[in-house]
């Protein structure tokens, strides 16, 4: 699953729905190509839950998102109270149509993988 399409995802649903918890934000990806496709496949839905959960933790933490992460023993609940002005900057350059060649570039020329910190960084660099 392309980790840029899962970013992207995330913050348009948040954008265009406003989901009020990491739940609704789950619903929401049954509507998405990609979710469909990963669903389709035999890999576990597990691990798409996590990718999802992983990215939504560290786009509230890097300033995307507002929110709040409240960790329990078997769970993390995760409240989402819609994006940041910062978060609506990174929506609008990410849809732009060579966005994704432009991170891809970014990452590239700094051996960096393709991860949610990383991909924070290389946006932040083209829209700063």
């Amino acid at each position: 699953m392309n980790k840029f399409d899962i970013y992207k995802m995330i913050l348009e649903i948040i954008s265009e729905k406003n989901p009020k918890d990491f739940q609704e934000l789950l619903d929401d990806t049954q509507k998405y190509q990609i979710v469909k496709n990963y669903i389709a496949s035999d890999n576990p839905n597990q691990f798409l839950i996590q990718d999802l959960q992983d990215y939504v933790t560290s786009m509230i933490n890097d300033g995307l998102i507002a929110g709040t992460i409240s960790p329990l023993k078997y769970v993390t609940l995760i409240k989402i109270n819609g994006l940041t002005i910062q978060g609506f900057q990174y929506l609008k350059k990410i849809q732009e149509e060579d966005a994704e060649q432009q991170v891809k570039t970014i990452l590239n020329s700094n051996n960096q993988p393709m991860n949610s910190k990383s991909l924070t960084k290389a946006l932040s660099s083209l829209i700063f």
